[in-house]
């Protein structure tokens, strides 16, 4: 069996969703925090927590500026035909906020494909409480622990494809048997000289597993 996992914003999204509302709803503090969560001086368990208390308009509010700002990626059609047309599972994976992401997934036509994600609520002062996705924290470090579903997997038997982006798909690629990848976490698996394919957009994925069959 092969498993797809990806993440979900910056990958299958034209944007990350936490950064648009970020940049929209939050104060500036959010850059300085989002340094030192790539830095390793804080984690992403608290680095989030953090910048999306911030956040205090209301989620139809929220929920508007993502409904009307987020696309999806480029070559996303595509790409889930190619997984679905060879029967491989398929499960995505967000450090965002499910009721966004869930949202837009279902409004794309692809509510029946698996998505996990962080839910939230809100504080006695109105404004965002994460709370962590209920799945296992491996090293307690992120709220939503993806490496723990490639973990899963991999005891069944199944070879592993991550795509991803950023921070919180350090630690899940690290467990693939097949990596792609841009941005931060390119540069993160470079670093770590593991074997990575870089992509642009997700005809650039289709083409790559097309020539070369994992």
């Amino acid at each position: 069996m092969i498993e797809v996992f990806s993440d979900f914003d910056g990958t299958l999204t034209n944007q990350d969703t936490l950064v648009l509302l970020l940049h929209r709803f939050a104060n500036r503090d959010w850059y300085a925090i989002e340094e030192r969560m790539l830095s390793g001086a804080i984690t992403e368990l608290d680095g989030v927590r953090e910048e999306l208390g911030m956040i205090c308009a209301p989620d139809e509010q929220l929920m508007q500026v993502i409904d009307n700002e987020i696309e999806p990626a480029d070559g996303l059609d595509e790409f889930m035909s190619f997984v679905q047309e060879r029967g491989w599972r398929m499960t995505v994976l967000s450090g965002g906020l499910i009721r966004f992401s869930g949202a837009l997934w279902d409004k794309w036509g692809y509510g029946n494909v698996p998505l996990y994600a962080n839910d939230h609520r809100r504080d006695s002062n109105g404004c965002i409480e994460v709370i962590s996705a209920v799945t296992p924290r491996i090293k307690n470090l992120c709220n939503h622990c993806k490496r723990w579903h490639l973990e899963e997997a991999i005891k069944r038997g199944s070879k592993v494809i991550y795509i991803g982006d950023g921070l919180t798909d350090f630690c899940p690629a690290e467990a693939a048997h097949r990596r792609y990848a841009k941005g931060n976490l390119l540069q993160y698996l470079h670093d770590k000289n593991l074997e990575v394919v870089e992509f642009k957009n997700l005809h650039d994925i289709v083409n790559d597993l097309s020539e070369n069959p994992i």
